[in-house]
């Protein structure tokens, strides 16, 4: 039996569930229903025994983030392969790397290309799908799953088919970009139309000679990326050669202009969560149609999407309203608007503003680090290290005085001329611009309080370096 080799893409810019996304940490890494964050969730609908190893397609600075998550959850297939690029360039370019890799593993590999920020409701009616499908992708064909259209929304594209029997790959007609109202509903009456999802299957050599005719721009980059790339023991990190391929979909370097195109039309309760709109509409009501995530006290509020994190949050008088409370941010916003929010998000990008990129807790890849307090020359972090893990702190630009101080459990710090153990109540002071590297070798997690300050020489010093760079 054919075993399908999940690939999942993920990317993203964070901007319209901003501030519970970041561009660094956008929504597929946030918990938006459930125990675990959508990214998790994704990978957990391929456990079946049909499924092999999965590869997670990555931008450099959100693969901490990646590792982190992959450290929660188990992998009855092997850990996935943690494919890592320099820069963004889309989805085919992504593609076509993954292609390569999976390619050189296994010439009949089978890769099913699915997004990590998606909610499906119904992952069994997925799973038939795929299984539907795969006949037709080990003959070469490129198979498009599309989802049955519930209302005519403007801000997905369509696939027109040709009409065939139930649980059919049909043969794709055309696609629609982001129609307006009207024409989207007309396309929702006509029956041959679906919403394109994003998902795709194919055999790896299938989409690479798809690739070699239709964008051979895009394979020279990645092959280069390849050839230069760096291992360890869980991730291939793309060389910068890879930077240099064009920034296009795989929708428009492949799809729109190849011939082995079907679609199986399904409908597995599918929502790209795309909107705080989107989060309340499937999210679990009240009595009141409200949706509540965290510690909250209303009085005579209705059909609102409330979501706190630390803090108690009170709304008295108010129905139809958004608000997002996280440690640095709180927004408020009418429900009607709530997807302007990415135009906040876009202003606090071009102003530098920190709020944009990421949260004050971060997780990476063994444990996660929470900025407390921070001013000129000076910041105040706790670090939590997860029993048996190793985490690395950043390199400072310019020496610092470093103090640290273990709350709880017991660390090790790596120095040039071996390692410090540290302990609960006990502390080190050093003078550092090198990377720090801590690891945990007791069974609870370690917490340390972390110092890091400056004279006023050195933030100038700092301050003209960054201004030159």
């Amino acid at each position: 039996m054919t075993r399908i080799r999940p690939v999942i893409l993920c990317g993203g810019s964070g901007t319209r569930l901003w501030p519970l996304s970041r561009r660094l940490e956008p929504k597929q890494f946030q918990t938006l229903g459930g125990e675990h964050s959508l990214f998790q969730g994704t990978l957990a609908r391929f456990r079946d025994g049909e499924f092999g190893r999965a590869t997670v397609l990555v931008n450099t600075l959100q693969e901490p983030r990646v590792q982190y998550e992959l450290q929660q959850i188990d992998h009855p297939a092997g850990a996935p392969l943690v494919l890592i690029e320099p820069a963004m360039r889309s989805t085919a370019p992504a593609i076509a790397a993954a292609a390569r890799i999976l390619a050189a593993e296994d010439p009949d590999a089978v890769m099913l290309v699915v997004p990590s920020d998606h909610r499906i409701g119904r992952p069994d009616r997925l799973q038939d799908a795929y299984r539907a499908a795969l006949a037709f992708v080990e003959k070469g064909g490129i198979a498009l799953f599309g989802i049955r259209p519930t209302a005519p929304e403007t801000g997905f594209g369509y696939i027109e088919a040709e009409p065939a029997g139930e649980g059919e790959v049909l043969k794709v007609l055309s696609f629609v970009e982001k129609p307006n109202f009207d024409h989207a509903s007309r396309l929702v009456a006509d029956g041959r139309h679906t919403w394109n999802s994003g998902i795709f299957m194919f055999r790896a050599d299938t989409i690479l000679a798809e690739l070699a005719d239709h964008a051979p721009h895009v394979l020279s980059a990645v092959d280069a990326g390849i050839a230069e790339a760096g291992r360890t023991q869980n991730s291939l990190r793309l060389s910068q050669s890879f930077s240099t391929a064009p920034e296009i979909s795989i929708d428009h370097a492949v799809m729109e202009h190849s011939s082995r195109l079907g679609v199986l039309p399904v409908s597995p309760e599918w929502n790209d969560l795309g909107s705080f709109e989107a989060l309340w509409e499937t999210g679990q009501h009240n009595g009141e149609e409200n949706v509540l995530k965290g510690d909250v006290l209303l009085r005579d509020v209705r059909r609102s999407y409330i979501s706190g994190s630390r803090r108690l949050i009170s709304v008295i008088g108010l129905s139809n309203i958004v608000v997002v409370d996280t440690d640095d941010v709180l927004l408020v916003a009418s429900r009607a608007q709530s997807q302007d929010v990415k135009f906040i998000a876009q202003h606090l990008a071009k102003t530098g503003h920190p709020a944009a990129d990421r949260h004050l807790l971060r997780q990476q890849s063994g444990g996660s680090r929470r900025l407390l307090e921070e001013g000129p020359g000076f910041r105040v972090e706790r670090i939590d290290i997860l029993p048996g893990a190793t985490l690395e702190l950043d390199q400072d630009d310019v020496p610092a005085s470093v103090s640290i101080v273990v709350l709880s459990g017991e660390a090790m710090l790596g120095q040039p001329d071996g390692e410090t153990v540290l302990t609960q109540g006990f502390g080190l002071d050093l003078r550092s611009r090198q990377k720090l590297t801590f690891s945990n070798p007791g069974d609870q997690t370690a917490i340390l309080m972390l110092s890091v300050t400056r004279t006023a020489e050195e933030v100038g010093s700092l301050g003209q370096q960054r201004k030159v760079g």
